[in-house]
């Protein structure tokens, strides 16, 4: 075996590793945005209804 050849290939292990670090942590972000953009939706509709109820209970009343 060459003396050089371990280095070269735990260098290139190392490389292949950090590159499937920083793909999982891009996977891993992409899921928290769409998480944080579900959850904005979801606050949204929340809000609509809430609303929706309101105005249905005044008019209620109001008969």
């Amino acid at each position: 075996m060459k003396p050089g050849a371990i280095p070269f290939a735990g260098t290139i292990f190392r490389w292949a590793y950090r590159s499937w670090l920083r793909s999982r942590i891009d996977t891993y972000t992409r899921g928290l945005h769409a998480i944080e953009a579900q959850r904005e939706n979801d606050f949204h509709a929340e809000r609509l209804l809430h609303r929706a109820i309101s105005t249905t209970r005044s008019k209620l009343q109001s008969l």
